[in-house]
């Protein structure tokens, strides 16, 4: 190049075109290695499966010999890729380790939780091709790979099938097969489990949802910081005998109370989850039969048919109530935990977490004590047969909340029967 005759800012423009051009050759020749580096192709991961669990390379109808040998044990099946050079995404990676898993060590899985899982746990199974969705549901409950968060008190979680399996992820997965405890941790409903940064009180719970904040656990258990007076000295309850922590829960003997819990516990869980979307999703202008109809089936009066109309008089007098008072409330989210179940002077009782907004009323959001409790205000806002504390809040604005909600007798022979009683309506999560 002649640079004769050209101004120092051209010459340097030049310079400076070829460098960045330079540059740029070298980024991408860069990322196309890193991309190698991070993600693995199926055959190399098909050579570390192959090894890890034992399997000598064969010579067959594909190139690569351990393709051949997974193959020959339908660990890989005839069809399952189009090509073994490409990269391995997640939902392949999970087929593969799911029948790597059974070659190993059978099919153990509860048919019912895996069904449960199929329904409630992966947020978006149904991008998956339906011949995977069991393998990859099982390789999540098996504990190899997590998924993706939805967030705070989210059941399921996103699967991202199509995306690649990073190669540092897919030889840890099978690092696992030979080592269970390096897996994640799956509750007995299919929900994953964390074992690090937990709640302080941890200990009273069987196990810590990983999508449950610790501000949920560490707060509002009905008997917490309850004592008993006795020749005016007070003494703390005992464990065991005033009360049933949740991780204790399932040595109550009474009623065989364990023999209902394990068969009706879905049933109370999801009472408690529907009655609290029902109280906290009201519309002056468009509740009635069907919503008053739909409370009663869930209220722990309805287990007592004398007790059904009671319970609808008392509906008929909140709905009154909140439409006088142009009463709108939302939920954006309600959740229950199986594992909340605990027990406190014969009654059983879920923590119930709240996000809701009172977009219109003229109840005031605070009021003296005495109308508090003699006029119960707040009672007009959501309905309940104990006393409502909702005060603090303001119009349009979202609010978080966690509650104690009382079973009616559990250990009723139909404990499908069972209803709901709301016997602490008070705000314990700020």
């Amino acid at each position: 190049m002649n640079l004769r005759g050209m101004n120092l800012k051209k010459v340097i423009a030049i310079i400076l075109m070829a460098a960045i051009l330079t540059t740029s050759g070298v980024l991408a020749s860069d990322n196309t290695a890193e991309a190698a580096v991070i993600n693995i192709k199926v055959d190399a991961f098909a050579k570390a499966l192959a090894n890890a669990i034992g399997l000598q390379p064969i010579t067959g109808t594909q190139k690569s010999t351990y393709v051949n040998a997974l193959i020959e044990k339908g660990i890989i099946k005839e069809g399952d890729f189009t090509s073994y050079t490409s990269y391995l995404t997640r939902t392949d990676g999970a087929v593969i380790l799911n029948r790597a898993d059974e070659y190993l060590y059978g099919d153990t899985l509860d048919a019912d939780l895996v069904n449960v899982a199929l329904e409630k746990r992966i947020s978006d199974i149904n991008k998956i091709k339906e011949s995977k969705r069991i393998d990859v549901v099982k390789c999540y409950l098996k504990g190899y790979i997590k998924g993706f968060s939805n967030g705070d008190y989210s059941t399921d979680r996103a699967w991202k099938g199509s995306s690649k399996l990073s190669k540092a992820g897919a030889l840890n997965c099978i690092k696992m097969l030979k080592i269970p405890s390096l897996r994640e941790k799956i509750s007995p409903d299919g929900q994953l489990i964390r074992t690090t940064k937990l709640p302080k009180n941890a200990k009273l719970y069987p196990y810590i949802l990983a999508s449950y904040p610790n501000r949920y656990y560490e707060k509002g258990l009905a008997y917490e910081g309850v004592t008993r007076t006795k020749n005016g000295k007070d003494f703390p309850l005992v464990s065991l005998v005033d009360y049933y922590a949740p991780v204790d829960i399932d040595k109550l003997t009474e009623y065989d109370f364990a023999t209902a819990k394990k068969k009706y516990l879905d049933t109370w869980v999801g009472k408690v989850k529907t009655h609290f979307e029902l109280i906290f999703n009201v519309d002056y202008r468009t509740i009635g039969d069907e919503w008053l109809e739909a409370v009663t089936a869930t209220d722990s009066y309805y287990a007592h048919g004398s007790m059904i109309d009671l319970t609808t008089k008392k509906l008929g007098k909140y709905i009154e109530g909140m439409k006088a008072n142009k009463t709108i409330v939302e939920t954006s989210k309600v959740a229950v935990d199986a594992s909340s179940l605990y027990s406190y002077e014969g009654s059983y009782y879920f923590k119930v977490y709240v996000k809701y907004r009172i977009v219109s009323s003229a109840i005031p959001s605070t009021t003296d004590i005495e109308t508090y409790l003699s006029e119960k205000p707040y009672n007009k806002l959501v309905y309940s047969r104990s006393i409502v504390d909702l005060s603090g809040f303001t119009l349009g604005k979202w609010k978080e909340a966690c509650f104690n909600v009382a079973l009616d007798e559990p250990t009723l022979t139909d404990g499908s029967g069972i209803g709901v009683s709301v016997t602490d309506l008070n705000v314990f999560l700020k």
